[in-house]
């Protein structure tokens, strides 16, 4: 059988997805196999594990079909008539848990598959019955049903291994909607450290940039000996890289600053770029030789920087030949 799939000759490598690759199974076996003596355990213990598999599927169609019946009500109750956008978040939140339910539905269709091949004639037969579609749903009535609750009837799902008893079921409805609380709490603890690590993140990044512009202004005076237009040529170099890293914070400031005021957030750097929020960004054409006049500094912004004149550079130049 290996040597008859191509995807596993030995010394090739084949770009397969894992979940297709056959694993060879004892019930994947032909029959003249599957009846030796030796394989007599092998099948006995797939066919527990199947028999498992398809009781847990079971289980997680109905913990995820309680929490669907619960979202329904939650939004009949709270969501309705409260616009597009919360509606929508629920429905999103329902095809979510819907696809949930069908993965587990093929899960327990593959496991009863392999245990009609194992076990023909098992006793699973009287409680693990062919699973279709219309069998979905529960635990109460959908919400179009109009059947009253003298002919209501329950899918067979519900009546797998032990008898309705509402202390039960409302028991167990408490436990799954415990799990999903406690995962919806978690998600909403994480949403509330990214919001204050968003923020920080954007503090630090201004911090640096701030640093880096200090940094700068304090090595244009680090060099003393040389030529006088060298020294001037350096010390407009590290101006102009200040002048770059404070206006990449002002920049960062006018893009964030007016996201942070619309919901209500007011950092405490915010008094530090108090034209920020008022300024808009023009893109020009991103042309080679054109420049965004976004990006030239404007003349409050530009540090002053000294530079000898033309007679001065002369006069020094004169005074070296001499």
């Amino acid at each position: 059988m290996i040597a008859a799939n191509s995807a596993l000759d030995e010394g090739h490598i084949h770009l397969q997805d894992v979940t297709t690759i056959p694993l060879y199974l004892p019930s994947s076996f032909p029959d003249h196999i599957r009846n030796q003596a030796d394989m007599k355990p092998i099948c006995e213990k797939e066919r527990r594990l199947r028999e498992a598999l398809a009781d847990d599927a079971l289980n997680e169609i109905r913990k995820h079909r309680r929490v669907i019946q619960g979202l329904w009500q939650f939004k009949k109750i709270n969501i309705s008539g409260t616009g597009n956008r919360p509606n929508t978040r629920m429905l999103t939140l329902y095809t979510r848990i819907q696809e949930k339910v069908n993965r587990c539905a093929e899960r327990y269709r593959r496991a009863r598959k392999a245990l009609a091949v194992l076990d023909p004639d098992g006793e699973w037969h009287s409680r693990l019955r062919e699973l279709k579609s219309e069998d979905i749903w529960g635990p109460g009535k959908e919400p179009n049903e109009k059947t009253t609750n003298r002919r209501f009837e329950p899918s067979w799902i519900w009546l797998v291994t032990r008898s309705i008893d509402s202390e039960d079921d409302e028991a167990e409805f408490n436990e799954s909607m415990r799990v999903e609380w406690a995962k919806a709490r978690a998600r909403k603890m994480r949403w509330n450290e990214e919001y204050q690590l968003i923020q920080e993140e954007m503090r630090r990044v201004l911090t640096y940039l701030e640093f880096k512009a200090v940094e700068w202004e304090e090595r244009a005076n680090g060099r003393t000996h040389g030529h006088p237009s060298i020294l001037h040529g350096v010390s407009a170099y590290a101006h102009k890289q200040a002048h770059i890293a404070r206006r990449m914070a002002t920049r960062c400031a006018t893009d964030w600053l007016p996201e942070l005021t619309k919901h209500g957030i007011a950092p405490p750097w915010a008094s530090q770029y108090p034209t920020a929020p008022f300024t808009t960004r023009q893109r020009g054409p991103k042309n080679s030789d054109d420049k965004e006049e976004s990006d030239l500094p404007s003349e409050e912004q530009v540090d002053v920087v000294e530079v000898p004149s033309d007679e001065e550079d002369s006069d020094e130049e004169e005074e070296d030949f001499d």
